[in-house]
């Protein structure tokens, strides 16, 4: 409302002179003067007791942003002025010509207003500034629903603002919307790197993989920014490279703890000293295999499964492979691992 109020003046202000004579003062001026003279037609109103004071708390953007919008249309509306009536500086100025520039003017100011009236808004949600965090994606989400995906301010634990990007329309676990991302990393962009602690495979096809060619660990972190939160949502798809073997790890040696190479996959973890489990995502040998402790505790049709889940793992864990039918040592690129397709 003040932003609206703010811009009527403006127009009401300028367009007054029109009917007094005032404006055809203006029309006689220099650019440099015209501006001058529009400038101090408006500073009244720039400081005038309804708008924030600078500095006072997420009020400083507001009366920034009026100021720019205001000193944008002073600049164009010279340059609309000057183009059509400085030339005739010695010439009568019909009725017409002072309307069609008043009307540029208001025309100007209405559609900058208008240009930023959702930044406005954006800057006074919470989230929006670093002075006026919000406490989570979610609680963006959930005042303002129409709110859209991009970075907004959030409260860390130890009191500072952090930027993060929000996902405003990502549906999972039944939430849509409101998700703080931590990472996306989507290998089809020939322009994405793999992160720090991984290495990158451009053959047979762009993946992040471990930085070694045998047995082993390599581990990524990702940095939540001091942001507390609830839940984790998201998805890894891998590729079957020859021979992998699930839980076959920890099934033959059950003192491998979480820090261990205890399964053929990805494990999602949180925290240090000592980590905390938070999803599983497993690669079996295939479907038909002869080799119970390399299978998948659900999914092979001929044998059953003899391999152990840790219980650390408990039932959170999505095991999956590339080969529907009898392993062969080769890298399997048409059926994707993890992706719920089977």
């Amino acid at each position: 409302m003040l932003v609206q109020i703010l811009v009527l003046a403006v127009v009401l202000q300028l367009g007054s002179a029109q009917e007094c004579g005032g404006f055809l003062g203006f029309m006689a001026l220099t650019p440099d003067q015209l501006k001058k003279e529009i400038r101090s037609e408006v500073a009244t109103l720039l400081s005038h007791d309804s708008l924030p004071e600078d500095g006072s708390e997420g009020e400083g953007d507001l009366r920034t942003v009026i100021e720019s919008v205001v000193d944008a249309a002073i600049e164009k509306a010279v340059v609309n002025i000057s183009d059509k009536i400085v030339d005739k500086v010695n010439s009568a100025l019909i009725s017409s010509e002072i309307s069609m520039a008043v009307a540029n003017l208001s025309d100007v100011v209405d559609r900058l207003v208008s240009s930023t009236l959702s930044q406005l808004h954006q800057l006074q949600l919470p989230g929006g500034t670093p002075s006026h965090p919000a406490t989570s994606c979610r609680e963006i989400k959930d005042l303002h629903p129409s709110s859209p995906s991009g970075h907004y301010w959030i409260r860390s634990s130890n009191g500072f603002s952090v930027q993060v990007y929000c996902d405003m329309t990502r549906s999972c676990g039944g939430i849509t919307g409101g998700w703080m991302q931590v990472a996306n990393i989507d290998m089809s962009n020939h322009a994405e790197t793999c992160p720090a602690g991984l290495r990158m495979l451009t053959s047979p096809k762009r993946l992040c993989g471990i930085n070694s060619d045998g047995p082993g660990c390599s581990s990524a972190v990702f940095s939540v920014q001091g942001i507390e939160y609830s839940r984790v949502c998201g998805k890894i798809i891998g590729y079957q490279q020859k021979s992998v073997d699930a839980f076959n790890s920890y099934t033959g040696n059950q003192r491998l703890t979480i820090d261990d190479a205890y399964m053929d996959g990805v494990s999602l973890t949180h925290g240090h000293n000592p980590r905390k489990h938070i999803w599983t995502f497993a690669a079996a040998l295939h479907e038909v295999s002869a080799f119970p402790n390399s299978n998948c505790p659900c999914t092979n049709i001929h044998h059953h499964t003899t391999a152990v889940i840790p219980p650390y793992v408990g039932r959170d864990y999505f095991c999956d492979t590339g080969s529907e039918h009898r392993y062969q040592g080769r890298f399997y690129p048409d059926d994707p691992l993890w992706d719920g397709q089977g």
